[in-house]
């Protein structure tokens, strides 16, 4: 378990963003002498952000000062979850642009809505948490402090296909269109996630002795707490407290990764062989609807919430199951009824088509 990969100094973030916002925004001055049209980049904005954050948090005041800037400032964390966070949505990014080509769609509409849904998945993943784990938080500021507490994944599913649904309007882009080139990048992001997920040592699964259980460690110098496993163990399952590791769990992470990478690799292979528009999408519904809830079945960690009998994700799962089944059935009448009308990502072959069957039938006229 690594739950922290590295620390960054404060004060080389903090100068590195300044330099960059300054570079950023001479290269939009520029871009706008030789082209009025050119347009400016929000970005400088966001990393000037971000060192006025270093300087509120790190120096004691929001203002910047000499005596501020002359003490020591602790260094920045970067965390194996966010790392694998950030890396499931670069991947996500060059895979959700690669199908769009392949389905149609502009790469600027698709990457607009891409960026829209990547960051309420976010925003998504943690409101489900807060509500599911609202009495570990004692004021409403907590609710933002990243440190406390984490995600819900199927939070970040439901926040992310609400914005995808409002960028597929704004832009005028069929949602079932979209959510066979999105779906993809979610469900392989899924599986990269939860490789932090294990670094971290969180979702951890019940004890067993099954022959690829794995442990995880106690107190050590870069985690002074030890794992959620070997303080929950230790609290609550008779662990001696001087134990170097936890007791031999479920990898639940594992399972979690395993079943993307499968799903993935279905939905990939009905893209290629799909019939109508959305049939990649439902397999994600059904699909993880379906090994969500069978997984949580060996979780062992309490930070999930629950629905009656059922944890918040294992009844979000069969709610899932149920919707995509309706939808699946909804769509396989209209396809059968008007197949072109579903073939949302081939118009030009639909367009194509029309002259050679009008051909055929005057031709047996």
């Amino acid at each position: 378990m690594r739950p922290v990969l590295v620390f960054l100094p404060s004060k080389f973030l903090f100068f590195a963003a300044l330099v960059l916002a300054a570079g950023l925004f001479v290269q939009n001055v520029i871009g706008r002498r030789r082209n009025a049209a050119h347009p400016w980049s929000s970005t400088p904005l966001y990393l000037l952000g971000g060192a006025w954050l270093l300087v509120g948090l790190k120096s004691g005041s929001w203002m910047p000062t000499g005596p501020g800037f002359a003490q020591t400032w602790t260094p920045v964390p970067i965390y194996s979850y966010g790392v694998m966070l950030g890396t499931s949505m670069i991947i996500g990014w060059f895979l959700a642009m690669r199908l769009a080509a392949q389905d149609g769609l502009r790469n600027e509409d698709a990457g607009a809505i891409y960026m829209w849904t990547a960051m309420y998945s976010i925003v998504g993943a943690r409101v489900l948490y807060v509500i599911v784990e609202w009495r570990e938080f004692d004021s409403v500021t907590e609710i933002f402090m990243v440190n406390r507490g984490g995600l819900v994944a199927y939070g970040g599913m439901i926040g992310g296909f609400l914005a995808s649904c409002y960028g597929c309007y704004k832009r005028k882009v069929p949602l079932l269109k979209w959510a066979d080139v999105g779906v993809p990048s979610v469900v392989l992001g899924t599986a990269i996630t939860r490789v932090g997920c294990l670094l971290f040592g969180c979702d951890y699964g019940k004890r067993t002795d099954l022959p690829w259980a794995i442990r995880f460690p106690g107190p050590s110098l870069t985690n002074a707490q030890g794992s959620p496993a070997w303080r929950d163990h230790v609290q609550n399952l008779g662990l001696a407290r001087d134990a170097t590791q936890s007791f031999p769990v479920h990898p639940t992470q594992v399972y979690e990764m395993l079943a993307g990478l499968f799903l993935f690799a279905v939905m990939m292979y009905t893209r290629r062989a799909r019939k109508f528009s959305g049939q990649a999408f439902l397999v994600w519904v059904i699909g993880y609807g379906t090994l969500r809830p069978i997984i949580e079945i060996f979780r062992d960690d309490d930070q999930r919430g629950t629905v009656g009998p059922l944890s918040t994700s294992q009844f979000i799962g069969l709610v899932s199951v149920v919707l995509g089944t309706a939808l699946l059935v909804k769509l396989l009448k209209q396809y059968r009824a008007d197949p072109a009308s579903l073939r949302l990502w081939e118009p030009a072959l639909q367009g194509a088509a029309a002259p050679t069957v009008t051909g055929k039938r005057r031709k047996n006229r």
